[in-house]
């Protein structure tokens, strides 16, 4: 890394500096030149608010990785993987000014006055170059109109001179922008110096910059990090968790199951900045990736491999995804368009599939379709006939729990319709922007339960319904669902065409509402209902909608 930071020379006039207290200066009986204007000032001001960019970024850049890029008019904000921020002001038009510039020694980095050939080293009082890791020289102008630097707060000012010995007068033409251009691409972020030198560094790319959630979505392959430190988007009150992770030495990262091979791999966690990073490979599909401690998981999050989805605004002006959570596509009547399943208020995936199971072979399709990491061997899918605690169901995100609980069934021991709400909770299983939607995001899709003809049309031949609104479509496939009382799929292309079901974040004191679909009756009935209520140890589809 540090190879790459050798910089040109900053300005090809400049060729050392010397004491204003030294041999007179050949322009020294020219007039006294009028005060500086404010405009030079700021741009004294600004040129050392540079150098103290350049300091930073310098020693960031030799350190840590770069993991989100925001973009201001004129400036780019820089965050590291460290949690250092630095703003670097951009000038794309700037050309060289008197500046300092930093160049290396060996294995050290030390401020240089830019020179036309050989590096000249900024040297302090006593005569020893100047560390970048050291003061900041700070730039300025004499009393005679002279450009001036100081290596630290006791020496005195020296004046800059060119090649030839004469100082150089501050005109107030001067861009004194050290930065033209910041670049992002190809896993690396590069830093275009006025001169034409550059500063490189490493890219990760932070999937939760726009905020955390329980699941990410990510668009190609590369290396990416997301925040550790955080439940779900850390909001919601009574849903069971604190929403800040304690972090401790004895935590640990990696990838449970994925149902493509090779689809993330160097799952790491980093105590010091909270972050777990992973490698995405080729490939479309789904991963958990869990923070574990001393082999127990602690949290765990849905890395959601597919193209970046699109999004459609219904009648009521809600805005809808374009897929299912979890599907890699949304080919009409195709099996991409199949997501995972979810249990109402559980943030964690269960694997579908294309196949309905019997309840003798709950799971068979999951088993089938996915890889499950070799380092724990104790790890599987599993149907457990009891209840469980919010906690138990985080540290144990491929069970599927089911038991009665009072006038109903529950895989949640102490039922909570506050797990999942209008507004997002930290147990919503969306990526960030978006959730679980409420039952009315879908009130036009049907009037008194009937299909309402070119809007919300079943597709016997697709397994499906198509819902449209001027001009656009959005297809819902008749999943079916994880059955409560076996975990096994039931309603999947059956020969009355199959049935689909979504769930809503709404609930009642036992139970939860969801969209449901299927099939005409004989009678020539429709069969679509947006608030059903079932129990929420059902396995149903979700359909994120914005937030």
């Amino acid at each position: 890394m540090k190879k790459l930071l050798m910089i040109c020379s900053w300005a090809l006039l400049l060729g050392g500096c010397k004491s204003e207290s030294g041999p007179s200066d050949p322009d020294g009986d020219k007039p006294v030149p009028p005060p500086p204007s404010a405009e030079l000032l700021q741009k004294i001001e600004d040129l050392n608010a540079g150098l103290v960019s350049l300091k930073a970024l310098a020693e960031a850049v030799s350190r840590s990785e770069v993991r989100a890029l925001a973009e201001a008019e004129g400036s780019v904000l820089l965050t590291f993987r460290d949690g250092t921020q630095i703003t670097v002001a951009c000038d794309a038009e700037a050309a060289a000014a008197p500046l300092v510039g930093i160049a290396a020694d060996g294995d050290v980095y030390y401020w240089t006055l830019a020179a036309e050939k050989d590096t000249p080293w900024l040297k302090d009082a006593a005569g020893a170059k100047m560390p970048v890791s050291g003061p900041v020289p700070v730039m300025g102008r004499d009393d005679k109109g002279f450009w001036t630097v100081t290596t630290d707060a006791a020496a005195t000012p020296w004046q800059i001179v060119n090649a030839a010995g004469n100082p150089i007068e501050t005109t107030g033409d001067e861009r004194v922008a050290l930065f033209r251009s910041v670049t992002a691409g190809d896993g690396k972020v590069e830093i275009l110096l006025v001169d034409g030198g550059t500063l490189s560094a490493a890219q990760v790319n932070d999937l939760s910059a726009a905020g955390t959630a329980n699941c990410y979505v990510v668009p190609a392959p590369g290396k990416y990090v997301f925040n550790a430190k955080v439940r779900g988007n850390g909001a919601g009150e009574g849903v069971g968790f604190e929403p800040a992770i304690s972090l401790t030495d004895g935590m640990t990262a990696d990838w449970l199951w994925t149902d493509s091979e090779g689809l993330v791999s160097d799952v790491a966690f980093d105590k010091t900045s909270g972050d777990i990073s992973l490698t995405v490979g080729d490939g479309r599909g789904n991963a958990l990736v869990a923070l574990m401690e001393d082999g127990v998981i602690v949290w765990s999050w849905h890395v959601w491999v597919t193209d970046a989805p699109q999004t459609m605004t219904y009648k009521n002006g809600t805005v809808f995804m374009d897929r299912n959570l979890g599907a890699v596509g949304t080919t009409v009547g195709g099996t991409d368009a199949y997501g995972m399943y979810y249990q109402w208020g559980r943030k964690d995936p269960f694997y579908g599939g294309k196949k309905a199971e019997a309840s003798a072979n709950a799971f068979l399709e999951a088993k089938n379709g996915t890889i499950l990491n070799p380092a724990y061997p104790a790890l599987g899918w599993a149907f457990s006939k009891s209840t469980t605690t919010t906690a138990g169901a985080a540290a144990n995100p491929m069970t599927f729990y089911n038991n009665t609980v009072g006038t109903g069934y529950n895989w949640l021991a102490s039922p909570n319709p506050k797990l999942w709400g209008e507004s997002k909770t930290l147990n919503d299983p969306c990526p960030p922007g978006y959730k679980v939607p409420k039952t009315d995001a879908w009130e036009d899709m049907s009037a008194g339960r009937q299909y309402i003809d070119g809007v919300s049309v079943w597709d016997g031949a697709n397994y499906g319904m198509t819902y449209t609104h001027e001009g656009q479509t959005a297809w819902y496939p008749a999943q079916g669902y994880r059955n409560y009382s076996s975990g096994a799929i039931v309603g999947l292309r059956a020969s009355t065409g199959g049935s689909g079901a979504y769930w809503s974040v709404e609930a009642s004191s036992v139970k939860s509402y969801h969209l449901f679909f299927r099939s005409k009756l004989s009678s020539g009935t429709g069969s679509i209902n947006i608030e059903l209520d079932k129990e929420r140890s059902y396995g149903y589809t979700v359909r994120c909608c914005e937030e």
